[in-house]
């Protein structure tokens, strides 16, 4: 019964996938926030993977845009980097953009300023120690912004980035559902969503597999975030 239910869930939110994209003729900045990059940057989009790193799913993806010479930016959890630094230190390695997503992945639309700093703060100081560098962007947990986030984070020099295209691959969203949302909703200076920390039942990678070689069939190149809304 549990399964039949998570299924017609599923389904639920596929249908209503293009109801909750940002529209592509939205501005690339509201209200402070970063949403995609413009539409004039040619056709250049950006991925990025939040929650992470996973202790194994993160490397099977870094490997994957490794195949397909494309960068990404990763938003990270300031716990899960405590817990695997040697990951963080790899996406750097290979070129990637690291990103701050809070520590704890709490809801810091309901925080003071000062928790909401000390999440910022406590995950580019994780950061640092693994690979030498403070993040530029923040992510709120579940892109959920206020003015109290979006004033704090630029105090500290960070712009807030949330999404263009969500493939709500976060709710086991099945492979062609997710590919069918890519394809139906990316234009130049989209901002795609994925996530690299996971339930087992995620389609991440296999949709992966297909997004690329078909977005770049189209003529789109793969840039970090910092890449892509620094030409807007």
């Amino acid at each position: 019964m549990k399964k039949i239910i998570l299924f017609f869930s599923v389904i639920c939110l596929y249908s209503s996938m293009v109801c909750i994209q940002v529209s592509a003729s939205a501005p690339p900045v509201k209200e402070g926030v970063v949403f995609s990059g413009s539409t004039s940057c040619g056709k250049k989009i950006a991925l990025t993977f939040d929650d992470g790193p996973h202790p194994f799913k993160t490397e099977k993806i870094l490997d994957l845009l490794d195949k397909y010479e494309v960068k990404a930016t990763f938003f990270v959890i300031g716990i899960n980097a405590e817990k695997y630094p040697s990951i963080i230190a790899d996406e750097a390695a290979r070129g990637h953009e690291i990103a701050n997503h809070s520590y704890s992945h709490t809801k810091l639309s309901k925080c003071t300023e000062e928790r909401i700093k000390e999440e910022i703060e406590r995950t580019d100081n994780v950061i640092k120690n693994a690979a030498g560098i403070i993040p530029k962007l923040f992510r709120p947990p579940e892109g959920a912004y206020s003015e109290s986030i979006v004033k704090t984070a630029k105090e500290m020099g960070k712009s807030t980035v949330i999404w263009t295209v969500d493939t709500l691959d976060w709710a086991n969203a099945p492979k062609d559902a997710i590919v069918d949302n890519v394809k139906a909703n990316v234009t130049s200076g989209s901002i795609i969503l994925f996530h690299d920390f996971t339930g087992k039942e995620s389609h991440t990678i296999e949709a992966l597999e297909i997004i690329i070689p078909y977005l770049k069939s189209q003529g789109y190149s793969f840039v970090t975030v910092s890449e892509l809304i620094t030409e807007t």
